[in-house]
């Protein structure tokens, strides 16, 4: 057989060198930033609370996105750091990660989890995403939920569950895949005891209790720009345009205009 000239099998070993090369320093380089990571855990080590930090996470993608060189395509930047991410905070805190799918395919929804939290993530399905909730409830330092996106089509009206009492402190943290349109509704929320983080190009989600329908008038007297995307009376689900803080004096001044309980459940940002 024959594998080509000895100058042509010459160059191409030349070449794999060079990659070698590259690979022995970016290894050193991986090593150098977990070695950071470690010291930012020994600086965070009398915080309390998960160190997910998704607003900043969605930054740094599009940083870096922006500044790749051909030909490294947008989707290799996204995946090679989402692996370094996730290795950092594990390096902080091992964090279980519990998916709750109800009707929709456990193995897409395991899938998105696996690749948003990395290869060393212990993932458990609990099936339906009140249990999945429930979990984080219980453990709101070491445990974060991805469940189907509320009100997605043909995955059951679950989202009811997120006015009761025991899921007040869960919000949602991120959309996943992080990577997408931000028009487009993404296929999987995170839910975590963790407060929200402005990243730019955001969408907030507000549940709110809306028995006469004044849904519209409120956000129009307040300022928001949001639409309604799903209700199971007297429940409404609304999509806003926009960063709003879990405490945003706006949401609750939506009562004055015929609202009950208005809730900021949280928001994302996509790459």
């Amino acid at each position: 057989m024959n594998d080509g000239s000895q100058p042509e099998r010459d160059a191409i070993e030349a070449i794999r060198r060079e990659i070698d090369g590259l690979d022995d320093a970016m290894l050193s380089l991986v090593a150098e930033r977990l070695k950071l990571a470690d010291k930012l855990a020994q600086m965070k080590t009398a915080q309390s609370g998960l160190p997910i930090r998704s607003g900043r996470e969605i930054i740094l993608l599009r940083r870096l996105i922006a500044a790749a060189p051909a030909p490294l395509e947008r989707e290799v930047v996204v995946e090679l750091w989402r692996a370094l991410i996730a290795a950092a905070l594990w390096r902080q805190r091992v964090i279980d990660v519990v998916i709750g799918g109800g009707r929709n395919d456990p193995a897409r929804l395991f899938d998105i989890a696996r690749r948003h939290f990395g290869a060393r993530a212990r993932i458990k399905d609990l099936g339906e995403p009140q249990a999945a909730l429930q979990r984080v409830a219980e453990s709101p330092d070491t445990v974060v939920a991805v469940t189907t996106w509320p009100a997605a089509p043909g995955v059951g009206a679950w989202w009811p569950a997120l006015s009761e009492q025991r899921f007040q402190k869960l919000h949602i943290i991120a959309g996943l895949p992080v990577m997408g349109v931000a028009s487009d509704q993404p296929e999987a929320a995170v839910f975590a005891a963790a407060d929200t983080e402005e990243a730019g190009g955001d969408v907030s989600i507000l549940m709110a209790f809306d028995p006469h329908h004044r849904l519209q008038r409120a956000l129009n007297d307040v300022g928001l720009a949001g639409k309604e995307f799903a209700r199971a009376e007297p429940r409404v689900l609304v999509r806003i345009e926009g960063f709003v803080a879990l405490n945003d004096p706006r949401a609750a001044a939506m009562t004055r205009s015929g609202l009950d309980s208005v809730r900021v459940l949280g928001s994302y940002a996509r790459v």
